[in-house]
């Protein structure tokens, strides 16, 4: 392993493992936080207040600017020490869209008429996957829009776990029906390719404004042209963060934040 592999292979464990302990802490501010407010159910100052929240939050502070430090080193040392070069391996789909719409009938009327009954498989497969979003997607509002399934708040966990069995199949089918369509396209093109580019050919000629897009796509896929946006970007933000603490903004998001916590997420 090269030094520039080995230097950001130790940053990208360090960073992983970082990020995993600055989840643990704040896991762990908000379960004391919670059970702290147990404690004081029926106390003067009630369950929740905004300045204990506000100072569990000010606790996270420190770790979080520290967090977000390593995560623009982790750029400059990306940067400074770039992943080689490696010929990335074309997708099948995004090529068989490109070559599809200069496919024609004369040049081979047999492998085009197969095409055709192929393409018209995965469009009943397409059919299917949207349909069956479409229906999980009717089953899920259907289910979240009666009221008698959410009673009362003295029976809301029972509710929930009610709404999870009901609702969290659909999904779960849903994601797994995308997904299956995904798969299906992807082996429909790599078997496809070969039989579209026998009807292509391989003297095409590119029109006017497909060689300019390509030009186009060509000067934002240079590294320096994406450094240069990044460091726009990045300027950018780092100028509207500095204007918003500047007007007093900054307060104004604690404050939205801690009603949040306290009242809506379930922390109050």
């Amino acid at each position: 392993m090269e030094r520039r592999d080995k230097i950001r292979f130790s940053y990208s464990i360090f960073l992983g493992v970082f990020t995993a302990v600055i989840g643990i802490l704040f896991l762990a501010e908000a379960a004391e936080l919670y059970y702290s407010g147990v404690a004081a159910l029926g106390a003067d100052r009630g369950m929740y207040s905004r300045a204990e929240v506000g100072a569990r939050l000010l606790d996270m502070l420190a770790p979080l600017i520290l967090w977000i430090l390593a995560i623009l080193l982790g750029a400059v040392i990306y940067e400074l020490y770039p992943a080689p070069n490696r010929r990335a391996k074309a997708d099948p789909t995004a090529l068989y869209r490109r070559l599809r719409v200069r496919a024609s009938e004369e040049k081979d009327p047999e492998v085009y008429a197969a095409l055709k009954r192929a393409e018209r498989v995965r469009f009943a497969v397409r059919c299917f996957a949207v349909g069956f979003c479409l229906l999980a997607a009717v089953m899920c509002i259907v289910y979240l829009a009666t009221a008698s399934h959410f009673t009362s708040l003295a029976e809301l966990n029972q509710n929930i776990l009610h709404m999870v069995a009901n609702v969290f199949p659909w999904v779960g089918a849903a994601l797994v029906a995308l997904i299956l369509e995904a798969v299906f396209e992807g082996l429909f093109a790599t078997k496809m390719l070969p039989e579209l580019r026998r009807i292509v050919g391989s003297q095409v000629t590119l029109p006017k404004w497909k060689v300019q897009m390509d030009k186009v796509g060509a000067f934002f896929d240079n590294k320096w042209t994406i450094f240069a946006i990044r460091i726009a970007v990045f300027a950018l933000g780092v100028t509207f963060i500095g204007l918003g603490i500047w007007n007093g903004g900054a307060q104004s998001v604690l404050i939205k934040a801690i009603n949040i916590c306290s009242e809506c997420i379930g922390l109050g």
